[in-house]
C-alpha cells in the first residue's frame, strides 16, 4: 500500500513565520499546545512535535504500508504571510522534508510546500524541490487563492504539468494566517471535522466548474478526505449544471470530475463505498493522516474492489 497523506512538523521552524509564529506551550495538565497565528490546536501529551524517520518506518511496517508520502502540516502552509517570510520558510521546510526521507528514499517520499502568495517564487521553489531535492510532487492548501480556478495559479499548474508531478490539495483552517472563518466552527473542533470537508467541497467545484482541468489537460490533482462532501452532494450540483445556467455543460462537468484524484481518508466504509461509486475508481488512493487524532489504516478500505496501490504508483509516477 502507498499512503499519500501524512504530515510532518519540524521544531526548527518554530518562530520562523514572522508574526504568526508558530509556537508551542503547555497547559497545566501537560497538554502540548500549538499556536499558529490566530489558531490554537491541542496536540496532546507529547514531548516533541517531531517524529524520527526510523520510528515512522516501524509504525508503517506494522500498518502494512510500503511507501508513505509526507508533507507539511496544513496549519503551516502560510499563503497569506509576507512573501519575504514565506519564501525562506518554504525553502527550509522542503530541505527538512528531503533530509527526513533521505535514509529510506524507496519508502519515504515528500511533497513540496510553496510560497503561493508569490507565484513566480512558488514555481521556482517547486522546480528546486523536484529537481534538486528529489521531492515527488507539491501540496497546497484550499486557500491558496479564494478560488482555485483563479488564473493567478495557472503558472503553478503549468509547472506541475511540465515537471510531470502531481498536485495535492489539502483543506485548511480559516484564520491561521488569513481572514477568520465562521466563529461557530471553533467549538468542538468543528473547524476541522466540518470546516475541512467544506473547504474541500468548494475546491472541487472550483476546479471542475472553473475550467482548471480543461486549461491544464496533463495536470493530476489529488484532494484530501475524498473531496469533502462532494460525493454526497454530487447529484445536487449536477442537477444545477443541467439547468444550463452554469459555466460548463454536464458532459464537461462529468469529464472534469472523473479527472480528479481523491484520497480515501473518509473514516467510514459507507463513505468509502459512496466515493468509489461516484468518483473514478482508477483515481482513488490511500490516505491516512498517519499519527494524527484521525489516523486511519488500510484495513478500513481493503474491502473495496479498487487497486489503490497501482493507483498510487501512477499518481506518484513510480515504477
Amino acid at each position: 500500500m502507498i499512503d499519500v497523506h501524512a504530515h510532518l512538523f519540524f521544531e526548527e521552524l518554530l518562530g520562523r513565520a514572522g508574526d504568526v509564529g508558530p509556537c508551542l506551550s503547555h497547559d497545566k495538565d501537560g497538554t502540548t499546545v500549538l499556536t499558529t497565528g490566530g489558531y490554537t490546536y491541542p496536540l496532546g501529551r507529547i514531548g516533541t512535535i517531531e517524529r524520527p524517520a526510523d520510528e515512522r518506518l516501524a509504525a508503517i511496517d506494522e500498518a502494512g504500508i510500503e511507501i508513505q508520502v509526507v508533507s507539511s502540516s496544513p496549519l503551516w502552509y502560510f499563503p497569506h504571510i509576507d512573501a519575504d517570510v514565506g519564501r525562506p520558510f518554504a525553502r527550509r521546510y522542503n530541505e527538512l522534508l528531503a533530509q527526513w526521507c533521505a535514509p529510506s528514499p524507496g519508502r519515504l517520499k515528500a511533497l513540496a510546500t510553496l510560497p503561493v502568495q508569490d507565484i513566480p517564487a512558488a514555481v521556482d521553489e517547486l522546480v528546486h524541490a523536484v529537481k534538486n531535492l528529489g521531492l515527488v510532487g507539491v501540496c497546497i492548501g484550499t486557500d491558496a487563492r479564494q478560488n482555485l480556478d483563479d488564473p493567478a495559479l495557472d503558472d503553478l499548474y503549468s509547472a506541475c504539468e511540465e515537471l510531470d508531478v502531481p498536485l495535492f490539495i489539502h483543506s485548511v483552517v480559516a484564520g491561521v494566517d488569513g481572514p477568520p472563518g465562521d466563529p461557530r466552527l471553533r467549538r468542538w473542533l468543528r473547524d476541522v471535522t466540518l470546516g475541512y470537508p467544506f473547504e474541500e467541497t468548494v475546491a472541487v467545484t472550483s476546479l471542475v466548474l472553473g475550467g482548471v482541468l480543461e486549461r491544464h489537460p496533463r495536470l493530476d490533482v489529488c484532494l484530501s478526505h475524498g473531496g469533502g462532501t462532494m460525493p454526497f452532494l454530487l447529484g445536487r450540483v449536477r442537477s444545477w449544471v443541467r439547468t444550463g445556467t452554469g459555466p460548463i455543460d454536464i458532459e464537461e462537468f462529468d469529464r472534469n470530475y472523473q479527472r480528479l484524484w481523491f484520497d480515501m481518508h473518509v473514516h467510514s466504509e459507507l463513505s468509502a463505498d459512496l466515493l468509489a461509486k461516484v468518483a473514478n475508481p482508477e483515481r482513488l488512493v490511500l490516505g491516512t493522516n498517519f499519527g494524527g487524532w484521525d489516523s486511519s489504516t488500510p484495513t478500513e478500505i481493503e474491502h473495496l474492489p479498487v487497486d489503490l496501490t497501482d493507483n498510487g504508483r501512477r499518481l506518484l509516477r513510480l515504477p
